[in-house]
Order: structure tokens, then C-alpha cells, then sequence
């Protein structure tokens, strides 16, 4: 537990149902949603759709989606809501048009938008609301307005000039030529007209009819191939999580083209280390996090894409060989320097998570890629493009190389922990771009192996080797900054948080929920 003479917070408790997500708004309505007898599906999309309002600078409906599913005491199921190149962007083109870089802002970073297909193939298969039901205070937000939150507020105000290279972007994201502040009320009432459109139609409302006109001929005026087509050729992909054994448990990741995978490694690897007599805030476990991520970037980097396009044999990638060989090269006393390591990209997202009176359990991620996604906004109907084509390679034989209709290398990854028997103990996801797989170390490694509590495991100082740099939060003393720098770190302290995150525990003996949410972020978690 806590110091609580010092500032923090307190683990959420509940026994009917919980909600955890970066926005206050946002967790109110899953949480209304479970009241009105909904499940933790309703919860999740109703949730999402929220946030894909006040929260556009992280989200939106013009971006893509993971989620793992528990229901019922089953296997738990993955869906990939992750959208897909246009049919004419493959390599070719590019090297045809001399094009050597997908830049931030470009239309073709733009891969065609998968979230509100997954979330209407997950309320055909799971939902009990009307689909309806699940967007009318999304609705009502876009339309009506609703308080900027401080966080969000600040991403606002430093992406001010970014959301001002676009016409359509500027007029709606900049009133009166300027990122809202703290405590304003933003309004995008033509975001709310698509949402309604959404909410009665489903799917065919967002990837057919007048939506997927305006979105097409938006994007194809500023030179990109999207067309009408690549809409109707997206889809939403269910299949079994991949899935290790961590402690006595088992953890649960999507399937590539997520880098979950990532994630099951570096638990392998850390749990060969003895942490008994590490603590969790030195610069041991620092130094070892920081090599561990090193050499399974290289993998993720080097060896990992789209499994359509390339063959993934997660049983060898999983094997004691496999892991032995990345383990035995990480050294309490050498620095690793990695060019392979380095990333295309580092996004940012959100994260959610709902449990329902019944334990049913969903983890839930939705994205738009980097902060405001491309910057590039749909002519008539308010929907805010992501740019997660920026992390394609353009490669020729890279594993992670644009191709027609291929899905990127993500960085969004739910995460989920069952016993043997798959029931859900543990609901949880970090945000951060490209700390999210070690992320999800960090906080396991902290309830697992430090004997935290959920949201001293959210709360805990962060630190995060990017491209051959360890960067630490400002809460992780001077003294282990200098001992990683004489150790041979890039080390540099972070003027921001490194990511977020939420999570829910099911204690099952005590039939009690106990969530938490970062503090690093707006949000919260809430329950009844």
C-alpha cells in the first residue's frame, strides 16, 4: 500500500462494474452504460466513441483499434480493428514518384480508418445495447461542447501549428485561430452529424454513402490514393490471442500486426532475472529494462509485419532457445548500442478498460497515431485522419514494407491476464507510442514482483530507451541518472511523463474490482 502521508491516489473499488480511462468524461459514460444493463463490450465502444470527441488529440473515429475480449469464462478473442494501405499505395508507387519518407502530415500516412468497423462487428457479436444507445452522449458532446481537460489542453497548445497546415483542421480545431484552453468548451458539430450517421447505420454509415465520399475526395485532393474501394475492403479480424505462461498465469496479446509478441518476450526474459533483491526504483532494474527492450526491438524492427505478407512462427519466437540466446546477451555491467533497435515512429494513444457486473472483461486501445494523427481533416463531416502509414518502411524486403491493402507494424497493444481455467484476474493497457510494450513489463513486473497495488504500479517512475537513449522521468533521482550514465547510458531526463495507462484487477474470492488510472493523463477509473 501507499505512504499516505504523501500526495497520490487511492485504488478504485467496486463490486458491479468498473471503468477505467484517460478522461473523466469518457469513463462517466461506460460507467452509465453498465448501469443501463449494458456489458463490458457497450461500455468499451460507448467509452471510445467519448473519447473520440474529447480526447481528438490522442483519438478519434479516423483512426484504428485493438481490444481483447473475455466473455462468459471463455477463451478470451483479439479483434483487430487496425486499418489497412490503400490498394495503390504499395512500394512501387513511392519509388516511382521518388518518394523516400512517409511524412507526419502526408496523405499517404493516412491507411484507411478501422476502428468504427471493429467496434460494429464487436456489438454484432457481443453488444446488448442498441448499437444507437452507445453514441448518444458522444453525440451530444460534439455538438454541445464540453470542457477541455487540462492534459489535453496542453497537447492542444503544442500542436497548434501542425493543426493549422490543414484548412478543414484549422477551422474546426483552432476557433478563433487558437487551441483551446483549460476549462473551455470545444464543439465539432459536423464530428457529431458522422457520429449520428454512425450510430444508425453501423459500419456501412462510416465506409460507404456520403462519410467515405468525403473522406475519399479530401484525401485524394491533397494527392493520396484512397478510394472508394479501399472503404469497402477494410474489415475487423477475430482470432485467438497469442499467449504465454507468465508466473502462475497466463498473459494475453493480440496477434501481429500488433507487437504484442514484444511484450510475452520481454516477460520471458525478465522473469530469468532474480529481483528479490533489486529494488524497483534503482538503476539495476532501469539498466536491465533498458537492454531487455534493446534487443526485442531489434526483432520488432528487423524481423516483424503483417503475417499475410510474411511467415511469423510465434512458436520459435517463444522458445526457451529463442529467449536464452536474447537473454544471454544483455550484461549488469555493458551497454548495448542497437541501429537496429531504432523505430520509424513514436505515437500516442488511449487506453480503456471495462468490467461488467458478470467479470465479462474488455481491453481496449484506440489511436489515431501521433498527436492530432495526420493534421488532415475529412471536408464535411469532422473526422480527423490518423498517420499510422508513417510506420510502414520503405524497404524493399523489409518485413514491415508498404504494400496494397497491408497493415502497418502497430504500436497499440491491450493487454489481459487469466488464470489456467480463463478467467480474467487482470484488464490493463499503458499509452506512450512505443513504451507500451515495456510498459506493460514495468506495471506486471510492479503488482508481480514488487507487490504494488494497481495504481502503484500506474503511478511508478518511468524510464524508456528509445533509439539508443534512456529517457527517465523526473521522479527518478540524480544519483541513478549518473550511475545509468556511467554505466554507459545516453541518459537524459524526459520535460513530460512517459505514457499512461489503466488497469482493473478481478478479485475473485471477494468478488471485488480494484482499478486504477494514470495520473500522468486526465482520466480515472470509476465504478458502482
Amino acid at each position: 500500500m501507499r505512504e499516505i502521508i504523501k500526495p497520490g491516489r487511492s485504488n478504485i473499488l467496486a463490486a458491479n462494474g468498473m471503468v477505467a480511462t484517460s478522461n473523466p468524461l469518457s469513463s462517466q459514460e461506460g460507467l452509465s452504460i453498465l448501469k443501463k444493463g449494458g456489458n463490458a463490450v457497450d461500455a468499451a465502444i460507448a467509452a471510445s466513441a467519448v473519447q473520440a470527441v474529447v480526447e481528438p488529440g490522442s483519438t478519434g473515429i479516423g483512426g484504428d483499434c485493438f481490444a481483447i475480449i473475455s466473455m462468459n469464462g471463455c477463451k478470451p478473442v483479439a479483434v483487430n480493428g487496425s486499418g489497412i494501405a490503400p490498394k495503390n499505395a504499395n512500394l512501387k508507387y513511392f519509388t516511382n514518384n521518388k518518394i523516400k519518407k512517409i511524412t507526419l502530415d502526408s496523405p499517404h500516412s493516412v491507411t484507411i480508418p478501422g476502428c468504427i468497423h471493429a467496434w460494429h462487428s464487436m456489438h454484432q457479436k457481443y453488444g446488448k445495447l442498441d448499437f444507437e444507445e452507445l453514441f448518444r452522449s458522444a453525440i451530444s458532446f460534439s455538438e454541445n461542447g464540453f470542457p477541455v481537460h487540462e492534459i489535453e489542453s496542453i497537447t492542444w497548445q503544442e500542436n497548434k501549428n501542425k493543426l493549422s497546415k490543414n484548412s478543414h483542421t484549422k477551422k474546426i480545431f483552432l476557433p478563433n485561430n487558437r487551441a483551446p484552453k483549460f476549462g473551455e468548451i470545444f464543439k465539432n458539430p459536423a464530428l457529431s452529424n458522422s457520429l449520428k450517421i454512425i450510430s444508425k447505420k453501423g459500419a456501412r454509415g462510416f465506409y460507404e454513402g456520403e462519410l467515405a465520399k468525403d473522406m475519399v475526395s479530401t484525401l485524394t485532393a491533397l494527392g493520396g490514393t484512397h478510394t472508394m474501394e479501399d472503404f469497402l475492403n477494410q474489415k475487423t479480424e477475430f482470432s485467438k490471442t497469442i499467449n504465454n505462461k507468465y508466473k502462475d498465469y497466463i498473459l494475453h496479446q493480440c496477434p501481429l500486426n500488433g507487437p504484442g509478441i514484444i511484450v510475452l518476450i520481454m516477460m520471458s526474459i525478465l522473469e530469468k532475472f532474480n529481483f528479490k533483491n533489486i529494488n524497483p526504483n534503482s538503476f539495476e532494474r532501469y539498466h536491465i529494462q533498458s537492454e531487455v527492450t534493446k534487443v526485442c526491438y531489434e526483432l520488432k524492427e528487423t524481423k516483424l509485419g503483417d503475417p499475410k505478407y510474411n511467415n511469423i512462427n510465434y512458436k520459435e519466437i517463444l522458445s526457451d532457445h529463442f529467449i536464452n540466446n536474447l537473454f544471454d546477451r544483455i550484461k549488469f555491467d555493458e551497454v548495448i548500442y542497437s541501429e537496429k533497435s531504432i523505430v520509424t515512429s513514436h505515437p500516442e494513444t488511449i487506453y480503456l478498460t471495462a468490467v461488467d457486473n458478470n467479470f465479462n472483461s474488455v481491453s481496449f486501445i484506440n489511436s489515431i497515431c501521433h498527436a492530432f494523427g495526420s493534421g488532415i481533416t475529412s471536408s464535411n463531416s469532422g473526422i480527423l485522419f490518423q498517420n499510422r502509414g508513417v510506420n510502414f518502411r520503405l524497404e524493399k524486403n523489409h518485413p514491415n514494407s508498404i504494400n496494397s491493402n497491408k497493415r502497418p507494424l502497430h504500436t497499440i497493444i491491450p493487454g489481459l491476464l487469466t488464470d489456467n481455467n480463463n478467467n480474467t484476474l487482470f484488464s490493463f493497457g499503458v499509452m506512450g507510442g512505443q513504451y507500451q510494450p515495456i510498459g506493460q513489463s514495468h506495471i506486471l513486473q510492479n503488482i508481480f514482483d514488487f507487490n504494488m497495488t494497481i495504481q502503484e504500479a500506474i503511478d511508478f517512475p518511468r524510464a524508456f530507451c528509445l533509439n539508443n537513449k534512456l529517457i527517465l522521468e523526473k521522479t527518478i533521482s540524480k544519483e541513478i541518472f549518473e550511475k545509468l550514465t556511467k554505466l554507459g547510458h545516453k541518459t537524459l531526463y524526459s520535460n513530460v511523463p512517459i505514457g499512461g495507462g489503466q488497469g482493473i484487477y478481478i478479485d475473485r474470492l471477494k468478488g471485488v474490482l480494484i482499478g486504477g488510472s494514470d495520473s500522468r493523463k486526465d482520466g480515472l477509473a470509476i465504478g458502482y
